[in-house]
């Protein structure tokens, strides 16, 4: 059995050479869960109101694979702790564990919102990022590397932490919404914090992480405007975040839902102006993330 840590985790990546790969394997991951290659039950999660904290579980493994993945990421106040366990699926046997601090996590949910982003059917103009903790500060930096000729700004409740990432931020939702047509929201806000789209021009909303039952960033009005509703799950999309209330006031059905590997193969209509995206997290991205890991530190 392999114990490989963060640093180790990290030194094996560059994410200015690496982004391609894994945005590639990533993509595969999402497609292979749509078409049913993958084997991932509901995740489980425990809240510690006491402690301001939470632990996320999910596991899964990708159909014929040697490996079970098993990954519990845990954050609260003093930051994100977790590991990712590997058995092996003909024995049982754990073959690795994964001290990666929860931050494969942050770089896979990441590079999901990254994905989202090449199905908008429009040349994206100005990039904008709510929110100023780890997946904020890890999607402005991928996305950086991605559209590096483009804008990008951010707003955080906290404009001090918000400029500890980049000096380009808005004062306030309505301005960011404003001057961007590609928003991702990054937070754990329990309440909308994009009430519209009062402009009349193409915006795509991307909410991430949106993985419990409290979560909302995106307000019921805003689901009623969509053109579109892409999900990672639609089993997952029902029970957390944002889509899952909008499809309890019956403003939405689990139908009109498509997720996101379908998404990469058919594309998205031109005429959609208003796109939601809002993603839970799949184990079949922590699967795919831990099988390009273990290819470069075993």
């Amino acid at each position: 059995m392999k114990i490989i840590e963060l640093s180790q985790i990290q030194q094996s990546l560059n994410l200015a050479d690496d982004l391609a790969l894994l945005i590639s394997s990533q993509k595969s991951a999402f497609s292979d869960y749509s078409e049913g290659g993958y084997n991932v039950p509901l995740p489980m999660q425990f809240m510690f109101p006491n402690y301001g904290s939470d632990c996320h579980i999910k596991g899964g493994y990708q159909q014929n694979s040697q490996h079970l993945v098993i990954k519990i990421a845990n954050g609260g106040p003093f930051g994100s702790q977790g590991a990712i366990f590997v058995f092996a699926t003909q024995t049982g046997e754990l073959k690795a564990i994964l001290r990666d601090m929860g931050w494969l996590t942050t770089l896979r949910t990441a590079i999901a919102g990254i994905i989202a982003s090449e199905v908008i059917p429009w040349q994206i103009s100005n990039i904008g990022i709510i929110g100023s903790g780890n997946v904020a500060k890890m999607l402005y930096e991928i996305a950086k590397l991605k559209y590096p000729n483009k804008n990008t700004l951010l707003y955080a409740r906290d404009l001090a932490k918000a400029k500890m990432i980049t000096p380009h931020t808005c004062q306030s939702v309505d301005e960011l919404v404003m001057n961007c047509d590609l928003v991702f929201t990054a937070t754990s806000s329990e309440e909308p914090i994009i009430q519209d789209n009062p402009f009349y021009t193409p915006k795509a909303f991307i909410a991430l992480g949106s993985d419990d039952e409290h979560k909302r960033e995106l307000s019921l009005k805003l689901f009623e405007k969509s053109d579109i509703v892409m999900v990672d799950s639609k089993q997952q999309a029902s029970k957390y975040g944002d889509v899952a209330k909008a499809l309890h006031t019956k403003i939405m059905s689990t139908d009109s839902l498509v997720e996101l590997g379908h998404v990469l193969k058919t594309g998205i209509s031109k005429q959609a102006k208003t796109i939601i995206a809002d993603f839970s997290g799949i184990a079949a991205q922590d699967v795919a993330m831990t099988e390009f890991i273990l290819s470069r530190c075993i």
